[in-house]
């Protein structure tokens, strides 16, 4: 997956750049009834990250990140899937401990899906390899 980013500012070996999010969103004729169109409309268009400043890139350059599907799979995993098994697995350990109450089940169950948030947002091994390219 390839994705075009605008330069904004080079700071101490970092660029900071710049990406229109939901460039596709608001001229779909589903937006309306799309999820990723209603959501688009309360959050801000463009996102800003920096990365290490790659050589002969300026200010008002593009340049284009790549992300390998491999990776963008097992992220994809990790946001969605992980946290959900989390709380089924948490859910369970709560019913053994505990079969005739169903406090710790969801007490238990919203533990594991809260902790396994926090792993994937933590975690350093999680972070994104990324290819950078001048366009």
């Amino acid at each position: 997956m390839q994705e075009k980013f605008e330069v904004i500012a080079v700071k101490n070996k970092t660029m900071v750049l710049k990406v229109n999010r939901a460039h596709g969103c608001h001229s779909c004729a589903a937006s309306k009834g799309c999820g990723m169109g209603i959501l688009a409309n309360y959050f801000k268009p463009d996102s800003v990250f920096n990365k290490p400043l790659q050589k002969g890139v300026s200010v008002g350059d593009f340049v284009t990140l790549e992300i390998a599907p491999k990776v963008l799979f097992s992220h994809a995993f990790m946001l969605y899937i992980f946290p959900i098994l989390a709380l089924f697995a948490g859910s369970y350990i709560g019913m053994s401990f505990a079969p005739e109450t169903q406090f710790w089940q969801i007490g238990l169950g919203f533990i594991g899906f809260i902790c396994a948030l926090l792993l994937v947002k933590y975690l350093p091994s999680l972070k994104s390899e990324t290819i950078d390219k001048k366009a």
